[in-house]
């Protein structure tokens, strides 16, 4: 079964102009730290990048508010795009694709347009998702659980 071995963000909401890494083992993966670290920001670059439309999922009023807006603070400038890229463990070859590693990458520029990528290669949205759905990987299974849907599930009445 495919997993994801690396996230990489770049301008993506609270992560600035830098590259940003996060590794990943194989098996359950938490991601934890203390509030206002970025773990539901990384949470929604995944969704981001699985192609998931909605951005009130992706918890921004639109596409463009994805994009770093920038921090006086720290002297960063605001960025021109976000780029989410996850790196798919495939050597058992799941994925239809002819490769160990599997990249697949989203943009989102200021003009709202979103590009996908393919290791590499521009891409359709479809293609991605189809690639994706072979291995069982998409923005809506219960791979990826959000942000107080636990705290819901355990106040409902039996």
């Amino acid at each position: 079964m495919p997993y994801i071995k690396k996230i990489e963000l770049k301008g993506f909401k609270s992560f600035g102009p830098q590259i940003v890494k996060v590794a990943l083992d194989k098996g359950f993966t938490a991601i934890t730290g203390p509030n206002g670290s970025g773990k539901t920001n990384i949470m929604d670059a995944v969704l981001f990048a699985l192609g998931e439309l909605s951005t009130r999922r992706l918890r921004a009023e639109s596409a463009t508010k994805l994009i770093f807006h920038g921090s006086e603070k720290a002297g960063l400038e605001r960025a021109k795009m976000a780029k989410v890229t996850l790196q798919f463990d495939n050597s058992d070859g799941v994925m239809p694709v002819d490769t160990a590693t599997v990249t697949v990458s989203r943009e989102v520029y200021r003009n709202g347009q979103s590009v996908y990528r393919l290791n590499g290669r521009r891409v359709s949205r479809t293609q991605i998702l189809e690639i994706l759905s072979v291995a069982g990987i998409s923005s809506v299974s219960q791979n990826i659980i959000p942000q107080g849907t636990i705290t819901r599930l355990t106040d409902i009445n039996p």
